[in-house]
């Protein structure tokens, strides 16, 4: 009976937030300074909107601020910029991943990319790791790419949708999430999910909140999943 990873990507699998987050941020704040009391900042953002994006966060800046965000005009170009900054940055692969998922591969696991933000982002993230192993870890997924939509995370949608097309069940399912709202999307669609703290940067107030929204367990290093899952 095959089992499968259904895994995030963005600070599960690359560092992506680092890059991503602000460049939202600024265009944010220039787009609403006359609107707004205070400019948002990133220890902001990663309070109240961790795992958040698209049309479910500009939902949720609008109830924030009491303004109306649009998301058109908040996303306009969006993709085109980052996929620029990202070639121009490079991204960091998540330690040990590689290595991980490959064990894990051999004894006998699928994987899955399940993600809020575009998968075209987490592709060009891989063409642009710094490691240069970036087509390595697309092959683990084959055509098992799946991203929310229009309903986002913290909604189970994209975890159900992706087991439908999987045909599996979360009886043969784990994900592993980074934010509270994926770990929200991952235990509504009753999944055993592990939380990864490897790209967190209070890894105890992170596990904290994660344990809060249903993780069974979270881990530091990808290098720790195999124990998790009680394997050799």
């Amino acid at each position: 009976m095959t089992s499968w990873l259904l895994l995030d990507f963005d600070n599960c699998q690359m560092a992506t937030e680092h890059l991503a987050v602000p460049s939202l941020i600024k265009r944010f704040n220039e787009l609403y300074e006359k609107q707004i009391d205070h400019p948002l900042s990133f220890e902001e953002f990663k309070q109240h909107f961790h795992g958040q994006a698209r049309e479910t966060l500009c939902a949720n800046l609008s109830k924030h601020f009491g303004i109306t965000v649009d998301y058109p005009t908040l996303y306009d170009a969006r993709e085109w910029r980052i996929m620029q900054m990202l070639q121009e940055t490079g991204v960091e692969m998540a330690p040990h991943l590689l290595e991980t998922l490959e064990l894990l591969q051999a004894q006998g696991y699928k994987f899955a990319f399940v993600s809020n933000n575009p998968i075209q982002r987490g592709l060009a993230s891989m063409r642009y790791a710094t490691n240069g192993q970036g087509d390595r870890l697309a092959r683990l997924f084959g055509t098992a790419f799946f991203e929310a939509g229009d309903v986002q995370k913290p909604q189970p949608e994209v975890y159900l949708r992706a087991m439908a097309q999987l045909g599996t069940s979360p009886q043969r399912c784990v994900a592993v999430e980074d934010s509270p709202t994926g770990v929200s999307a991952a235990v509504g669609a009753a999944l055993t999910t592990f939380g990864f703290l490897g790209f967190a940067d209070d890894s105890q107030e992170t596990a904290k909140k994660l344990m809060e929204k249903g993780a069974t367990a979270c881990f530091q290093s990808w290098r720790d999943l195999p124990s998790l899952l009680h394997l050799p």
